[in-house]
């Protein structure tokens, strides 16, 4: 994708009309325009992300982007119009991205008529203009460039720090990389239970005539598989959402941390909040572990003291308990009437056995309850075996639920000490409140995102049960076998694509790390590697005692490093990339990007202002910044010879700034 143009027309503080050209000349593929902070750098960079996404990033007032001069002169009735146009070339085709917004004058306020209008339009082989279908314009943005990248290549400087971690980095780069095509066609061929994939149509297609258990089956799974796309959608708004907001919870803390007199504070609430957050967790794990012991050991533990009393009142009354267990006084009348032991020896009244036996009848009930009490104290011995043991576990856990409990109260304490101080400190109240809101809706839709992907789970467990009453009825059917066959085809064709899948993953997080590196060498001015985890996640490497560690990065090193991770990418872009599958090659090549940039070179000294430099404009199609006088007379002597057009803002007001 290459941008030819960018018109703005009573956009903030560009009043009328404000057209700008950007080169697109392959060797001086450079565009640059100058101004100071406040001269309107941001609002460039705003204009594209509107014009595209309907998304805009204003500290004051983000929603009127009217022009307040023009608004101040508007009387009752009157309207203006607020729009951006953009020219671009993708995969060969002129588009025009165009979004405006009317705004009107009722009762001395000027407000917005209603949402923006954006259009394309683009031309044909034979140079007629043709307008894309409303309902089509914001699939022509996508594939343009996704919203998911954009913030790749039209981005604020100042918060690129952030880049390469952020938890959406890992479908971004795969997007740009060209596995969204791999990933689409696994989508297509999706699962049989939607009617929508060749899966489900072939499924659905299969002759069910007489077979009413089978159709029954084929209909849940059908209701089920709606039912997960709708939790799927559910579950995908609310990961937009919870974006959104660490977006803008990133934003606050970038504000509270560099309006502090110290960082000190930061890091400590930083640091506290991960303990807390950790503590909590333990916390609520033993709390469940003390619960799941008491439930279970609680009776044996709370019966002792009546037990203990029922055995000291046993012992006092000297109970005789001479008698054999189990021995009852029916089984020794009925040895008597046979007039024989059980071990042979004759009984007659009067001889020495039966006397025996007749003194045995002094020891069993009713007569006696000695082996009653017997027995009945070897269960109270079983009864309280586990008793000391239980209360040893409670105690125990008691102990570290109370200790765990202080922890916590002590650091909350701490941070909240730590967040009055913040407060404040340089008018930092309301982002400190709102930071607090963003937090709290942050938990909300976690925990939404959580429950969603629970009831996901449950969904799926209930198609695969169904899929196998499904296959197990409808395999036995002569007239399916052929259907049978291409489905088999279209599962083994799904295996061999989610298969190559992730092999092309690690082949692309391989690729790109050598990328980087072979970048981060060309601007950082000194010996560190850049490592890619498999999320994607960079970090800096310095070699102490032939081990790699991690180590500290300064604003500096950061911003370098931030750098080399997107110009790797848009490198990765530009190649055909092939990666092997099985026997053949498979292609991974995508569209190239070009880099729109708000001053680039804030906080890089002079070296690394001039490596970069040096390195962007070899490595991306096209390269437009927006930057600041003072860092210009840096980046001019080594940029000079790539620059194909300049221009200049002109601040007039606070309110009106002019491209010249």
């Amino acid at each position: 994708m290459l941008i030819k143009s960018l018109k703005m027309q009573n956009f903030r503080q560009f009043k009328g009309i404000t057209a700008v050209d950007f080169s697109c000349d392959p060797e001086q593929n450079v565009t640059i325009i100058l101004g100071d902070n406040t001269f309107g750098k941001t609002t460039l960079l705003q204009a594209f992300n509107w014009c595209f996404y309907e998304t805009v990033m204003f500290d004051n007032n983000p929603d009127f982007l009217l022009n307040l001069e023009v608004a101040n002169g508007m009387n009752n009735g009157d309207t203006e119009t607020v729009s951006v146009e953009i020219c671009v070339i993708h995969n060969g085709v002129d588009y025009v991205i165009t979004r405006s917004q009317t705004y009107t004058c009722v009762n001395g306020k000027v407000s917005g008529v209603k949402k923006a209008q954006v259009k394309v339009s683009y031309k044909q082989k034979d140079g007629q203009t043709e307008s894309v279908r409303a309902t089509e314009v914001q699939k022509v943005i996508e594939n343009i460039l996704p919203y998911d990248l954009s913030t790749y290549f039209f981005f604020d400087t100042e918060r690129v720090r952030s880049i390469s971690t952020r938890k959406d980095v890992a479908d971004a780069v795969k997007g740009l990389l060209g596995l969204s095509i791999m990933d689409s066609a696994i989508k297509h061929i999706g699962a049989k239970g939607n009617k929508k994939t060749v899966l489900g149509k072939l499924y659905s297609s299969m002759d069910l005539d007489g077979d009413e258990k089978a159709r029954s089956a084929l209909n849940m799974i059908h209701s089920s598989e709606a039912k997960r796309e709708a939790i799927k959608e559910q579950i995908e708004t609310c990961t937009s959402q919870i974006r959104q907001y660490e977006v803008r919870k990133d934003q606050l803390d970038d504000i509270l941390r560099d309006n502090q007199a110290t960082s000190t504070l930061q890091k400590k609430k930083e640091d506290l909040e991960r303990r807390l957050n950790t503590e909590r967790s333990t916390l609520e794990s033993t709390i469940a572990l003390f619960f799941k012991e008491f439930s279970k050991g609680s009776l044996q533990l709370f019966t002792q003291p009546l037990l203990g009393r029922a055995n000291d009142f046993l012992a006092a009354v000297k109970i005789d308990d001479k008698g054999v267990r189990d021995l009852t006084a029916p089984t020794i009348i009925e040895l008597l009437k046979r007039g024989r032991c059980i071990c042979g020896a004759e009984l007659c009244e009067g001889n020495e056995a039966y006397k025996h036996l007749m003194d045995e009848l002094n020891y069993v009930p009713p007569e006696s309850i000695g082996n009653t009490v017997r027995h009945y104290r070897e269960k109270l011995n079983s009864f309280s075996r586990n008793a000391d043991q239980t209360f040893d576990s409670l105690t125990s856990r008691y102990q570290e639920i109370y200790r765990s409990k202080a922890r916590i109260q002590e650091w909350e304490d701490e941070l909240a000490d730590i967040s009055a101080q913040i407060k404040g400190k340089d008018n930092m109240k309301q982002y400190e409140t709102e930071l607090v809101d963003v937090k709290s809706r942050l938990r909300e839709l976690n925990a939404k995102k959580e429950r969603l992907i629970r009831d996901d789970a449950s969904t799926k467990s209930d198609i695969e049960r169904f899929k196998k009453v499904y296959d197990s009825l409808i395999a036995v059917s002569g007239k399916n076998k052929e259907v049978m066959l291409l489905i088999k085809y279209a599962e083994e064709i799904l295996d061999w694509l989610s298969t190559t899948y992730k092999e092309k993953e690690a082949f692309i997080r391989e690729a790109l790390e050598v990328k980087v590196n072979n970048i981060f060498e060309q601007m950082y001015h000194g010996h560190r590697r850049v490592s890619i985890d498999q999320k994607y996640q960079v970090t800096l490497l310095t070699t102490i005692e032939d081990k790699e560690v991690a180590a500290g990065e300064s604003e500096g090193s950061n911003r370098v490093k931030s750098f080399a991770f997107i110009a790797g990418l848009v490198a990765l872009a530009k190649e055909k990339l092939i990666a092997n599958a099985g026997e053949e090659g498979f292609n991974l090549s995508s569209e190239p990007y070009p880099l729109v940039m708000d001053a680039p070179f804030s906080n890089a000294d002079e070296t690394h202002t001039a490596n970069i430099s040096k390195v962007l404009p070899e490595i991306a199609e096209q390269v437009i910044m927006f930057v600041m006088q003072k860092d210009w007379r840096y980046a001019e002597p080594v940029l000079a010879t790539r620059v194909g057009k300049q221009y200049q803002l002109k601040k007039y007001s606070e309110t009106y700034t002019v491209l010249q």
